[in-house]
């Protein structure tokens, strides 16, 4: 595992904290990016909020995996 990994899985990592904590903190503030606020007018915030708690969940996935050392191989 390089550099480049450990950056990757922690940048995954912190980003997967802050839309998880966007997601149970419910601030305004998280909710005026472009996607996020288009689900929030169309469909209200509490799915806003389970669309940030996903996208958090699967970063945090994301960032297990590439420290656990998985890469795609193509093959």
């Amino acid at each position: 595992m390089n550099r480049q990994d450990l950056f990757m899985a922690g940048l995954a990592l912190m980003l997967a904290l802050l839309s998880v904590g966007a997601a149970i903190h419910n601030r305004d503030s998280y909710y005026r990016l472009p996607k996020i606020r288009w689900i929030d007018e169309r469909w209200g915030r509490r799915r806003a909020r389970v669309v940030f708690a996903l996208a958090g969940l699967v970063l945090a996935g994301l960032g297990i995996l590439i420290l656990s050392g998985w890469s795609f191989s193509g093959t």
